[in-house]
């Protein structure tokens, strides 16, 4: 179950917050007037989440790369 902490604690126990971020891999959701408005992240897992979503982008990418490849006909195809 996520954390949910209001704007209101998270500026009065910013601090706190801060280090108990940086022991774990959690998020801490930050709601404004029963909102939802935001999510920290401790500065390791974010950077964790980058490197996959760069990761997984590539990967995507050479899968485009690959079915472009499929679909084109060979030149040696063409002349027959």
């Amino acid at each position: 179950m996520p954390r949910v902490i209001t704007t209101e604690d998270f500026r009065a126990r910013l601090g706190r917050e801060l280090d108990a971020l940086r022991a774990s891999e959690d998020a801490l959701y930050v709601s404004k007037r029963g909102r939802l408005a935001g999510v920290v992240l401790g500065v390791d897992r974010y950077a964790e989440l980058v490197e996959r979503l760069e990761y997984l982008e590539d990967s995507l990418a050479a899968l485009h790369v690959r079915e472009e490849a499929d679909q084109t006909l060979a030149w040696s195809e063409v002349r027959g």
